[in-house]
């Protein structure tokens, strides 16, 4: 379901090269976020994921995305991001890719901060999640079972 903010992508750059993701979508905004994490739900929803699987997913999408467009620096072009989501009828991985070569950095919020706290709820939440570099910057990925 593509809009100005989102536009669907046929270029894989998941863990495994040789499979296409079941969904791939760009934004270069936050308002565009809401949009690919409803792709995500109808996506997986159409794969007869679990519902606790499709609420997690939303969830780690919108915290990989939000991160990589509120933080990636790169030197005043304009930001765009793209979200890949890899099914294999038991597992889901979501990578996200950004134009900013350095690794997230995880930090302790205080409670009374409204930010700070993603990658934490990434790693409470994920299987497992990493990052890894890639030719015009850096792939952040999560896990799934």
């Amino acid at each position: 379901m593509p809009t100005a903010a989102v536009q669907p992508q046929t270029r894989p750059i998941g863990a495994d090269a040789d499979q296409p993701p079941d969904l791939s979508l760009t934004t270069g905004t936050l308002a565009g976020i809401s949009t690919v994490r409803r792709c995500v739900a109808e996506t997986l929803e159409s794969l007869d994921c679990t519902e606790q699987l499709i609420h997690t997913a939303e969830l780690l999408a919108t915290e990989l995305l939000s991160n990589a467009l509120q933080h990636a620096d790169t030197n005043g072009a304009p930001s765009t991001v793209r979200l890949d989501a890899y099914w294999n009828g038991r597992d889901l991985t979501i990578a996200v890719t950004d134009r900013d070569p350095r690794s997230p950095v995880a930090r302790t919020a205080d409670a009374d901060e409204e930010h700070g706290r993603g990658l934490a709820l990434v790693q409470a939440l994920a299987t497992s999640w990493g990052t890894r570099p890639c030719p015009d910057g850096k792939t952040v990925w999560c896990h799934l079972a």
